[in-house]
């Protein structure tokens, strides 16, 4: 008989209101029982308060709670709040616009009271667009079971969203969460952290979660604002440090790759600035990675003259992205390659 241990399934909000009683109504309907359901507000103002009052009033489980001031504004605090106001054994991160399926919880607690070493169990992903009954089509990670979290979480599509893994509380514990420095990418810099811990986990073949494309859900706008991009280079930042002080076997060729995102993800901010002050702050920090990563990597004098004309080239014009593009760097290069 499955133990009932209490799940914690912590859902951020802001102005969601219009969609966070679908997402509710699909906690509702889960065939395991024990849970709790903690919705962050993160400064609403639509008329959030009202929906999630109906649903405290329909079912103790639900519990609503304001992000306090202490934890800085966005997803990624009231996550990180979420997290300290809970108290299930096990944690489940699930965003306000998505469904569950009816056994999303009762799969993933199974494996993990039948195999008490593992830190987390993950599942498939299926996308659809307002009407969940059409157009759904499963999103299956290239590489499932992995033995080299870190090059395979880089290079070979070893991925999972925010929804999908369902934490051992005990794993997470005394853990820096959710990166409250950054708005884009931070579940992607979330999991590339704890797999630095060598978490034990299985990865299910089902589909237990749908995500929204469009209206709210998924942005199909390839714009990206400032903020955006200076976390998107964070998260590479953080990528290159973790490759740096964890990885030994192909340790340069990873490097090359995460420097080479870091350049094209400069080179784009550089553009966004749109000033020359702007690009000056741009090139000094990519010419102190630049240091470091010559030195590291080993690049040969052509690759290092090349990319300083790149940043000269940047720096006076905004212009300068080809300079940036060395086949050593290219992700499908170094998927290539034989390690």
């Amino acid at each position: 008989m499955l133990k009932q241990s209490l799940v914690s399934i912590i859902i951020p909000t802001y102005n969601r209101a219009h969609l966070v009683g679908e997402t509710l109504d699909s906690v509702l309907a889960q065939t395991y029982k024990n849970w709790e359901c903690i919705i962050v507000d993160d400064g609403s103002t639509d008329n959030t308060d009202e929906v999630l009052l109906s649903y405290i009033k329909k079912d103790s489980r639900f519990k609503y709670y304001k992000r306090p001031d202490e934890y800085q504004p966005g997803g990624n605090g009231a996550r990180n709040y979420g997290f300290a106001v809970s108290k299930g054994v096990f944690i489940n991160w699930f965003d306000s616009d998505d469904l569950m399926h009816k056994d999303f919880l009762l799969k993933k607690v199974s494996v993990l009271e039948e195999d008490l070493e593992l830190d987390f169990c993950c599942c498939l992903l299926a996308v659809f667009q307002q009407d969940i009954n059409r157009g759904i089509e499963p999103i299956k990670p290239v590489v499932m079971k992995s033995t080299n979290y870190i090059e395979d979480y880089l290079l070979r599509g070893f991925s999972f969203s925010t929804n999908s893994p369902l934490w051992r509380r005990g794993f997470l514990k005394g853990k820096d969460l959710f990166n409250t420095d950054i708005v884009k990418g931070q579940e992607w810099d979330f999991h590339l952290r704890m797999l630095t811990y060598s978490p034990k986990y299985k990865y299910l073949e089902d589909v237990l979660f749908f995500v929204r494309r469009g209206n709210d859900g998924i942005s199909t706008n390839s714009a990206i604002s400032i903020e955006a991009q200076n976390s998107i280079f964070t998260c590479f930042n953080n990528a290159f440090n973790i490759v740096d002080n964890n990885v030994k076997k192909n340790k340069i060729i990873l490097l090359r790759y995460v420097f080479y995102r870091q350049a094209v993800n400069y080179y784009k901010l550089s553009v966004l600035t749109n000033s020359f002050k702007g690009r000056l702050r741009v090139i000094k920090e990519l010419g102190n990675k630049i240091l470091y990563y010559s030195i590291v990597a080993e690049t040969g004098i052509k690759i290092k003259l090349k990319i300083i004309l790149g940043m000269l080239v940047l720096l006076f014009t905004g212009k300068g992205f080809k300079y940036f593009h060395f086949p050593c760097f290219d992700k499908r290069t170094v998927k290539a390659l034989k390690f």
